[in-house]
């Protein structure tokens, strides 16, 4: 479902469904287009913008808020520059105006592509990682999974090991940006296994209830892996739209 942004109006999920807008990352912005998008900025993303050293660092941010502003803005008939957003205790951004019901969203990039999932009422959390990067899968998951996730990555053959490890990692990041606990969760405090039709979780201290989740997974252009968590259970992949912004 293509959308025109910023500008043309855009529908709400409806209740209990997920919007996921993927966006490919510039290859390069003009001076003009950069002046454009920035201008969307308040004085705190402007600052941090800024900061960074390098060009494509400052692009990929510039593209990551005006992904954000403008999708969002069309949801609500606004401005790009005119939303206004806070911070839970933990950093998760949040937005302050509303519609009949709270806007939830979360963003993730990684190198040629950008995720923004949005839902009503429902916390929601994405995560998209390039599976053609090269990692340490074994030593990684040892390091930060918990137990019986490291020993499923490690009885994985080598051809599947890679898959089974970002499978996993998504997942798990998902999870904890859904929660907005930052680092006070640590990835290895709950589990997920591949038994079922969907992923299932588990915890280790029983800190959250599993069955107030719903989680799913698609694969993007052969070479991304996405995840979503949201907190609602009973989410299915029929219930998910992805939509491509033009901005």
């Amino acid at each position: 479902m293509p959308a025109t942004l910023p500008g043309a109006a855009v529908q709400l999920p409806a209740s209990g469904h997920v919007h996921l807008w993927l966006a490919p990352e510039w290859s390069a912005l003009s001076a003009e287009r950069q002046q454009h998008y920035a201008a969307w900025l308040n004085e705190e993303e402007r600052e941090r913008w800024q900061r960074f050293k390098f060009a494509a660092d400052r692009q990929r941010f510039l593209q990551a808020r005006a992904l954000v502003r403008s999708v969002l803005a069309a949801y609500l008939q606004q401005l790009p520059a005119e939303l206004r957003f806070t911070r839970n205790q933990y950093g998760k951004p949040q937005l302050l105006q509303q519609a009949p019901a709270p806007i939830k969203f979360n963003l993730s990039h990684t190198q040629g592509l950008l995720a923004l999932v949005v839902t009503l009422e429902a916390e929601v959390g994405v995560d998209v990682e390039a599976v053609t990067r090269n990692v340490e899968t074994v030593a990684l998951a040892e390091r930060f999974f918990a137990p019986v996730e490291a020993a499923l990555v490690k009885a994985c053959s080598d051809g599947a090991q890679t898959d089974c490890f970002f499978r996993l990692w998504t997942l798990k990041e998902a999870y904890v940006k859904a929660r907005g606990l930052g680092l006070q969760l640590g990835l290895d405090a709950f589990a997920f296994n591949f038994n079922a039709e969907q992923p299932q979780l588990s915890f280790v201290d029983a800190s959250d209830d599993p069955a107030c989740w719903s989680f799913m997974q698609l694969q993007h252009a052969e070479r991304f892996r996405i995840a979503l968590a949201v907190q609602a259970a009973g989410i299915s992949n029929t219930q998910l739209t992805l939509l491509t912004p033009a901005f």
